[in-house]
């Protein structure tokens, strides 16, 4: 046999081989919107301009100053930065690993997703959070109104395409209304990709009676807005006062690499613990 005949089978065996090895690979299931190497970042963003008109609405304009005063100098000592460099904090999550699907339980699939999490107190000052941080991303298909919240997961990043947040409404929406405190103070509903909670104002201003903290005037509704893209990736979140948008944090494209730490993180807990709220209640009534 000829060299160049030898050479073009040991060619053609290896596009052979190749061409097997990626047809036997399975593709991530489609309802993952993310991909190895993906890249995303959140910045946040303080409206002082509605802080001032909400407190000044709330406290007048000389207490707010004073109150100001304090919350920038207790800012300042516990972070050691100046107010202004909050601008520059952020989040950034770069997607390392999407799995094959997997059976997570009995009927319920899913893919896990493997990521690196950095924060930053400043301009593209990115400091390592977590690595290899694994997130089960579920196929939306396999859940329902039992096992929707597992879906949900808390306040992820990255959810699954087509999650049914008007089901996971449904369910919070039920949960609430079986409970005597919740019903009527706390509400959701779907808005698009995504859903807002509300705190009634009676529900705000009796838990701060409860607190014993002194409390000489009347608060407004305070609205929780989140909302995910098309991708499953979380874009927009929010906490609005009267209407007003307080802070927000939003997904930012890697041109505008800005780095919202403390803001997703404010808005992150505060859904997390009302969804945390809710389900114990149910759970203690369930058990009673």
């Amino acid at each position: 046999m000829k060299r160049k005949e030898k050479l073009a089978i040991a060619l053609f065996s290896t596009l052979l081989l190749l061409s097997f090895a990626n047809s036997s690979t399975a593709a991530p299931p489609s309802y993952v919107g993310v991909a190895i190497g993906d890249e995303f970042v959140w910045r946040p963003s303080l409206n002082m301009a509605n802080v001032n008109t909400t407190m000044i609405g709330l406290i007048g304009e000389e207490n707010w100053t004073i109150a100001y005063d304090m919350i920038l100098e207790q800012y300042e000592n516990n972070t050691g930065m100046d107010f202004g460099s909050f601008s520059g904090a952020g989040i950034k999550v770069i997607v390392k690993n999407v799995s094959d699907e997997i059976t997570v339980a009995p009927g319920i699939f899913g893919s896990n997703l493997t990521m690196d999490i950095y924060t930053s107190a400043g301009l593209n000052n990115w400091t390592s959070a977590a690595n290899n941080t694994a997130a089960m991303i579920y196929d939306p298909n396999c859940l329902n109104e039992t096992t929707i919240l597992d879906g949900f997961g808390g306040m992820p990043l990255i959810m699954a395409k087509g999650f049914n947040y008007t089901m996971f409404v449904n369910y919070m929406s039920t949960m609430i209304a079986d409970d005597p405190y919740m019903n009527g103070n706390i509400t959701i509903q779907t808005q698009g990709r995504g859903f807002k909670f509300t705190l009634k104002s009676d529900y705000l201003e009796s838990s701060i009676n409860m607190s014993e903290v002194p409390f000489n005037f009347t608060l407004g509704d305070v609205d929780f807005i989140v909302r995910w893209n098309v991708n499953g990736v979380f874009e927009y979140g929010s906490i609005d006062y009267g209407g007003l948008t307080i802070v927000s944090i939003k997904l930012i494209t890697v041109d505008d690499m800005i780095p919202g730490f403390e803001i997703v993180t404010i808005i992150g807990v505060s859904i997390t613990t009302i969804v945390a709220i809710v389900y114990i209640k149910r759970k203690k009534n369930i058990q009673n």
